[in-house]
Parts: C-alpha cells; structure tokens; sequence
C-alpha cells in the first residue's frame, strides 16, 4: 500500500516543509484534493488554490515525488484542457501524477457555475467519456507521455464506484474508518473491482472535530495506535491511501513528522 498526504497549510513555507518531511520520510505522494470557490473547511493559503497548477508547483520543488489530484471536480472542467494539463503534468513529472476525478461533492461548487447538483452524474459521464478519449489524443501537445496518459481513477459514492468497477478503473473511497470501509471494500472486490485506494483524515494525538465543516471521520491516537490503523487499512486490500494529516498548519506538521519518523518505518 503506498501512501501520501495532503501538505495543506495556511502559507507557502508551511506547505513545502510538510512536502519535505513527507517524501524524505518516505510519505512518496503529494495529494491535493479540489475546489472552486473558498471553503471554509480548508481555510487559508490552501483554501482557494487552483490544485493542478499547485501540483506543478509541487512536482518542480519536489520531483522524486509522485503528485496526484484527488479528485478533479469534472463536472466543472473542460475535458480537453484537462486532458492537456494532465498530460503535461504526467510528462514533466516523469510520468509520476495522478488523475482522480469524482462527480462532485461540494453544492455551491456546481450551482455557481450553472450545474443542478442533482444533473452533476450525467454530466460527470458525458465529461468522462470524453477525458478518456482526449487523454490518448496526440493532437493534444504535447500528447501522451513515454509512459502514456496518466493514470485516471474515479472517485466518489456507491454508483461512481460501479462505474469503475464497469469501465475496470481503480476507485477512491473518502472520509471512512477501517470499520466503515470494510464493507465498501468487500462489495467493490465482489463486483470485480482491481485497485481500491482511499482518502482519509489520520491525526497524531486528538483533535475535537465537533466544529468542522464536514464530518471527516478522522482517526486520531499515539504512533502505534495510527500504526494499527495503517495495517487495518491494508488488510483490507487497499493499493493506495491518501492522508489528510490536519486541519491546520500545527496538527499536520506534528502528524506527518509522527508518520515520517515513526509510523512508516513500521509498516
């Protein structure tokens, strides 16, 4: 199971030393999730940024790692720019990103630009449709890497995730413990799912989630408690895991230095 973290933070330094922390602590993945307008659950430097233009940023800085969107709201992108963003990426990073894209999650994300939240699957497909295609088109400079298009995977609730299973794409689950992912992970591997990944919020120590925007189902404890977590993901047949380390600039420096120092030399 590879695993990578979120490096949100309130400014520029603070989003570079958890990179830095984070992939020379074996952490080999830099994820960053997306949004259009503020939100006040990222609140901030990272509250407003553009991801794939921050994912660039992160790839120059940081090129031993691997960087990935998790996930691209598709409804709201034009798939050919997309597909050239994300083949640009993919090419200048090695061949090293990772294209998650997901119907969407956030209501006025989609009803400011004109999207009923409720049409969001049907444009979703019909954008999907189209980005697989374009993702393989050469007329679209520079085209596909050596390695070929990056990687896309799907992300979102129980029918993106029969999608997936149906056009053999890897899915990303979100926001579920060990406990509440097992079933989701069984029912995805019984319908003939290959690659499960999952995004999560992991936090050393506690942390009251009460007041939060969105209910993140974090998992807080010691090192050796957040190293059982880790294996209890595993156990479930995950391939990939994407940690959102904190809510703010404090608990995700102390996280992934717990991570990085203790945690991954474990596993």
């Amino acid at each position: 199971m590879r695993i990578g973290i979120s490096p949100f933070a309130t400014t520029r330094e603070t989003a570079l030393e958890l990179s830095r922390i984070a992939v020379e602590g074996g952490l080999d993945t830099l994820w960053l999730g997306d949004g259009y307008l503020a939100n006040p659950d990222f609140v901030g430097w990272a509250g407003a940024m553009e991801s794939l233009t921050e994912l660039a940023w992160l790839a120059g800085r940081f090129p031993t790692a691997r960087t990935g969107i998790a996930a691209a709201i598709l409804p709201l992108r034009d798939p050919a720019w997309l597909a050239k963003q994300a083949n640009t990426l993919h090419r200048m990073a090695g061949g090293g990103f990772v294209l998650v894209v997901t119907p969407g999650f956030w209501v006025q994300d989609l009803e400011s630009r004109g999207i009923a939240f409720g049409d969001r699957a049907t444009v979703f497909d019909n954008h999907l449709e189209d980005l697989l295609r374009l993702l393989a088109d050469e007329s679209l400079s520079p085209g596909p890497s050596g390695a070929g298009p990056p990687p896309v995977w799907l992300a979102g609730a129980a029918a993106t995730m029969r999608r997936a299973v149906a056009l053999g794409l890897p899915f990303l689950a979100s926001r579920a413990t060990p406990d509440e992912l097992a079933p989701v992970a069984r029912r995805y591997f019984d319908e003939g799912g290959e690659f499960l990944a999952h995004r999560t919020r992991l936090e050393y120590g506690t942390h009251d989630v009460a007041g939060d925007v969105v209910e993140w189902h974090a998992t807080t404890g010691s090192a050796d408690e957040l190293v059982d977590t880790l294996g209890r993901y595993a156990d479930l047949g995950l391939g990939d895991l994407s940690i959102i380390p904190g809510q703010d600039d404090a608990s995700s420096l102390r996280t992934t230095e717990i991570l990085a120092s203790e945690v991954v030399p474990q596993l």
